[in-house]
């Protein structure tokens, strides 16, 4: 075990994970913080009801629309980029050679804190996915659910915007919709660790 892994994390050690894979799992982090960031905002505003807290959670809404915006072009990006370049073809050749087992036994060695470890539990799905479907395949289906995401956090804000009209306090779709952002990073910041196997699979 760990032939393939352990070439590959040197490689990734040398070389740092790729753009625009890199960016685009950056985002996704940065939509669980934003996420955070909101309830906090929220819980303030609630307890000091004013201009200037409620200014604050407009203003982080405001960011964390612009984020996933961000996050649904770079996908958007890709998809054509590749589709230009013809490099899914290469990464379904590379994904059909890929040993999951082998390289999730390497990343096991730091990411099995938990008894359910999910980071693993993601990149076997990942590579299982894209071994079943394609590459490609697996990006339309994250690119939706980015669309999700997106989805998720206009009802959010909706919410707020009607409780501030009604005065009537709605925590269940607070809790909801931060639940399913701070999930955002236990799978598209996975995904530069699934897709830098198959871009550093013949290094």
């Amino acid at each position: 075990m760990g032939t393939q892994g352990d070439r590959i994390f040197r490689t990734t050690a040398e070389r740092g994970f790729p753009d625009p894979w890199l960016s685009f799992g950056d985002s996704l982090c940065d939509e669980a913080a934003l996420s955070t960031e909101l309830t906090r905002a929220i819980t303030t505003a609630r307890k000091e009801p004013a201009d200037g807290t409620r200014a604050e959670v407009m203003r982080v809404f405001q960011a964390k629309e612009a984020n996933l915006q961000r996050c649904a072009g770079i996908l958007d990006q890709v998809l054509s980029d590749y589709d230009t370049s013809g490099m899914w073809q290469v990464l379904d050749e590379r994904a059909s050679r890929l040993d999951v087992q082998d390289v999730l036994a390497t990343w096991g060695r730091t990411q099995a804190l938990h008894p359910f470890p999910v980071v693993l539990r993601s990149l076997e799905f990942n590579w299982g996915y894209m071994k079943e479907y394609g590459v490609r395949a697996f990006y339309e289906m994250t690119r939706g659910y980015v669309s999700r995401l997106q989805e998720n956090t206009q009802r959010w804000h909706e919410a707020w915007l009607h409780e501030v009209t009604t005065g009537v306090v709605d925590r269940i779709t607070s809790i909801e919709c931060d639940l399913a952002s701070i999930e955002a990073p236990m799978h598209c910041d996975v995904c530069k660790k699934t897709i830098t196997a198959l871009l550093y699979l013949d290094e």
